[in-house]
């Protein structure tokens, strides 16, 4: 199938299974979804309105927010205006990672390139509605600033985020977003350092009194099998969901993969502790990891 162009000067290119109402599509690819959840992001991340983005592309609002509901494929040239417009350092070197993910088309988007952690992080502020499943490690949305330190430090990785990039991922206990934390009992286990995993462990236990936010853990004999990294499924506004793998990078997934991965995250939901009884087993790992630290 050829590609169009529309009016506005997208181009515009079918998932696998897409079908087509005039030069949009229905059934948007996993990196078009992606691109157009970070895009509405940094928007509103500055406190501009969709109608400041249509201004900025000479598009209508229309066109606009299909570009940002993953509908319609960004030309460099939109993405380097709304980048501008945004305020993104580094707007060139910026553009090319957005635009080979828009253009991958289908149910599947590999993010690799350097900047793959603030991309994925812009969905995170995107999404109202927030579920993580990992066996490897604290997710990065509910890490205290020592246990990313200690992380990155220890984690032979090619590309590691600059500090501000790791403390502005952070999830604040005042942030109204709903999110439910699946951790596989080994996360608790592994603890090299007692001290940093103490403070750890109280920021959850802040986090789920405080917060919107709730902490079920998987014990190992439930067998259930874990994720690669952290496995993550994203509520965006739109009603859609966007599945994110992470570990040295970031997979992007919708459709068919997405059932196969919504299947892991709803295993694991199944055989996961009640919150009252996980949130006793994190005390009672808090409590002997302080007792560890003090000796």
């Amino acid at each position: 199938m050829k590609l169009a162009l529309s009016s506005e000067g997208t181009v515009l290119r079918p998932a696998d299974d897409a079908r087509w109402t005039g030069d949009v599509l229905t059934a948007p690819s996993a990196g078009a979804q992606m691109v157009g959840t970070y895009l509405r992001a940094q928007r509103r991340r500055r406190g501009l309105l969709l109608r400041d983005a249509a201004r900025a592309l000479g598009w209508t609002t229309g066109a606009a927010a299909r570009l940002e509901a993953g509908q319609a494929v960004p030309s460099a040239d939109a993405l380097q205006r709304l980048l501008t417009l945004y305020g993104s350092p580094d707007t060139g070197d910026a553009v090319r990672p957005l635009w080979d993910l828009a253009h991958i088309g289908g149910d599947y988007a590999a993010d690799v390139a350097p900047g793959w952690f603030e991309r994925v992080a812009g969905c995170e502020f995107e999404a109202d509605r927030i579920t993580a499943f990992s066996a490897w490690n604290i997710p990065h949305l509910v890490q205290t600033e020592g246990y990313a330190t200690h992380w990155w430090t220890n984690t032979p990785v090619g590309h590691v985020p600059q500090p501000d990039a790791i403390a502005a991922r952070m999830l604040p206990a005042s942030r109204d977003k709903e999110v439910l934390l699946l951790l596989e009992e080994t996360v608790l286990l592994r603890r090299s350092d007692p001290a940093v995993m103490t403070e750890q462990l109280d920021h959850l236990l802040d986090l789920a009194e405080h917060a919107r936010t709730s902490i079920r853990i998987v014990p190992l004999y439930a067998g259930v099998v874990p994720p690669h990294g952290t496995l993550t499924v994203l509520g965006l506004p739109n009603g859609r969901c966007l599945h994110v793998e992470e570990a040295a990078a970031t997979v992007y997934s919708t459709g068919r993969p997405a059932a196969r991965l919504q299947y892991v995250i709803d295993s694991a939901v199944a055989a996961a502790l009640p919150a009252g009884t996980s949130l006793d087993l994190i005390r009672r790992t808090r409590a002997a990891c302080a007792q560890e630290a003090n000796q």
